[in-house]
């Protein structure tokens, strides 16, 4: 072999898991024990039962992994060989599909004999390993035969990649000790305003802890301000009846991702900060943002500061670079989606608040439904949103401010819901007594759309009004459960009702007129479906996908392992849809749940074929649990 073949193959091999985590000694004998073959398209170059002779690393072309018997015709005319679209399939039981940078068959070198067979699709060059040399090296190196038996979870957190070195970075694990923490300046509830103000100058701090009782409060220098020359307060008078009591609390060992969500969702700047029952001092937002450099803290900033629609408008329109920065940071998308979701939420509260009468607040509950209940929304899709009514309240301009609302948001840039859920259709705002009589129908006399419109209203999470509305209609709707349990199988149903992009194959299937495969209904529903029928039975409070199934391990209903391969699966899809989404928003398209798997490179291609195989044992245990067979 010439030098510079044995140093290609060597970089070649590198680059490849689980290969680069071999010593270099171990890739050095590897890439001298390598050679080259050259194959044509329809010769098979492993049979079913057979003992193989070789690892085959594709160089180029591409193989497909068959069950059984090779069919015929292997070249079909058109047949894209990284796909198979619907309606071609049944030509061939090909169960996997490998192309440039693939190994092909570990398994079988390591288990003996091939259980399928292996045929070229197109012409193709393939390094070949001799099996003793390959067997020698698991001997040697146990990890790497480890490699071909990891899990979906585990092959994640192995990623050399550059999004998972993103992941480790300090936006995600940083702790709330890695940033400063002001010391902690203490007064008395009876310190006057004057003493307390300079007590902040001394510690040069802009805020102090009071201490009241067993209470301790926080002012601050904003607080001060308002109180002397607003409300023109007298200097001496006490600072403890300008202290804020019931204080958000955090521990050292917090994430700071998480400070920064606790910071969003109660509009505070500030956090006290325990170690164990001592308090260690105040987190300011200015500390926690400079290190993070993020700036959703401006928009919620903007949201809570709007006055007007326009310029409510202005502050929501950066939503989508906040989700281009937290996803170019690699922070996991479980993140993004509760961020993001606190951000959308209180978008919509202060729509309510601008657009609503008083009196139309303290009488209603405004209702987030569907991905955006779930806190699992990243990109603003459709508006899925209603309005419980107290029982006989009624307003003349109800209909005129459903209307504004919905326009509004559509203005906003969230579109309307194809299936007109939506406060401006009655069906959706309305009062308790008839949404009581809503899940009557759905449950007790469910018609062909009444399953569709639970699984929508189950995820329901209150955004604005009395949130003790909500909460009477979902006692109603546990109690109609409990007196009704085979709705539940019913319910269930829809879990199974898409096939997974996969059909005969491990690869994709794309949809008959496009390039693309639906990622949403064929991988991510499914699982959302699915775990929301088990916590309805359950009677799970969550609502988010993965609390739910971190709540269902728990309860020890499948394996903790299972619950694992579960949620990454479901958060590595979630993650492709919104890089799919980013990328057509940038390239001016619509943004919607398709993505091309030509465009993922080799590992994620791996990770999307494993996630949905997942998705497909995940459906083989819903059908069993709610025995599907036996409902027609």
């Amino acid at each position: 072999m010439a030098a510079s073949d044995y140093l290609d193959q060597k970089t070649f091999l590198a680059h490849l898991l689980p290969f680069g985590q071999l010593p270099e000694p171990e890739l050095e004998k590897l890439a001298r024990n390598m050679t080259v073959g050259h194959y044509r398209a329809g010769e098979v170059l492993l049979k079913a039962g057979e003992r193989p002779a070789y690892l085959f690393i594709v160089i180029d072309g591409s193989i497909w992994e068959i069950d059984g018997e090779v069919p015929v015709p292997l070249d079909v005319p058109g047949n894209d060989p990284a796909v198979v679209r619907q309606g071609e399939r049944s030509l061939m039981c090909v169960t996997s599909f490998y192309a440039a940078e693939d190994a092909l068959d570990a398994q079988a070198l390591l288990e003996g004999t091939s259980k399928h067979s292996f045929v070229v699709a197109e012409p193709a060059r393939c390094f070949r390993l001799p099996r003793e040399i390959f067997l020698q090296t698991v001997r040697s190196n146990p990890e790497f035969a480890h490699f071909y038996d990891r899990k979906i979870s585990q092959r994640l957190a192995a990623r050399p990649d550059s999004e998972s070195v993103q992941e480790l970075s300090a936006f995600t694990v940083a702790k709330i000790r890695d940033v400063y923490v002001h010391p902690p300046t203490y007064v008395a509830a009876d310190a006057s305003i004057h003493e307390t103000a300079v007590a902040m100058k001394a510690h040069k701090t802009n805020s102090v802890l009071v201490h009241c009782g067993d209470e301790i409060g926080i002012v601050t220098a904003t607080d001060l301000r308002e109180a002397a020359i607003i409300q023109r307060r007298s200097l001496d008078a006490p600072v403890g009846t300008l202290a804020t009591y019931d204080l958000i609390g955090m521990e050292l060992d917090d994430f700071l991702f998480n400070a920064l969500l606790q910071m969003t969702r109660h509009n505070v700047n500030r956090l006290v900060i325990r170690e164990g029952t001592t308090v260690h001092g105040i987190l300011e937002q200015i500390d926690l943002l400079s290190y993070l450099s993020n700036h959703s803290h401006l928009i919620a900033l903007q949201i809570e500061r709007a006055h007007s629609r326009e310029e409510l408008k202005w502050a929501s329109r950066d939503l989508v670079n906040v989700i281009r920065d937290l996803h170019g940071k690699g922070i996991k998308i479980r993140y993004i989606m509760q961020l993001v979701s606190e951000l959308n939420k209180k978008v919509l509260q202060k729509l309510f608040e601008l657009l609503v009468p008083s009196e139309v607040v303290d009488n209603s509950c405004l209702l987030v439904l569907g991905s955006e209940g779930r806190e699992e929304q990243v990109l603003k899709t459709d508006q899925d949103n209603a309005l419980i009514l107290r029982d006989d309240f009624s307003h003349p301009d109800l209909d005129r401010i459903a209307a504004e609302f919905t326009e509004s948001l559509l203005d906003f840039g969230y579109p309307r819901c194809p299936g007109n859920i939506m406060v401006v259709n009655p069906y959706w705002t309305k009062s308790v007594a008839a949404f009581k009589e809503s899940l009557f129908q759905w449950i007790v006399h469910p018609a062909s759309d009444s399953f569709l419109q639970f699984a929508i209203f189950c995820d329901a999470k209150a955004v604005a009004g009395d949130e003790n509305l909500l909460r009477h209609v979902k006692d109603r709707m546990y109690r109609l459960l409990g007196d009704h349990r085979s709705f539940y199988g019913q319910f269930a149903k829809t879990t199974v009702a898409f096939e997974t992009p996969l059909g005969f194959f491990t690869n994709f299937v794309l949809e008959k007129n496009r390039d693309e495969l639906d990622i949403k209904k064929g991988g991510i529903f499914p699982i959302v479906h699915g775990v929301r029928s088990l916590a309805l039975e359950y009677r799970l409070p969550q609502t988010n996908t993965i609390e739910r199934i971190t709540a269902l391990s728990q309860r020890n209903l499948f394996q903790p392992s299972f619950g694992i391969e579960l949620i990454e699966a479901f958060t590595f899809m979630s993650t492709l849809r919104t890089k799919a989404g980013l990328q057509k928003i940038e390239q001016g398209l619509s943004q919607d749940n398709y993505l091309n798997p030509k465009e993922l490179n080799k590992l994620e291609r791996e990770l999307l074929r494993d996630s949905l195989k997942i998705v497909n044992e995940f459906k083989k245990f819903i059908a069993y649990h709610f025995k599907l067979g036996m409902i027609s």
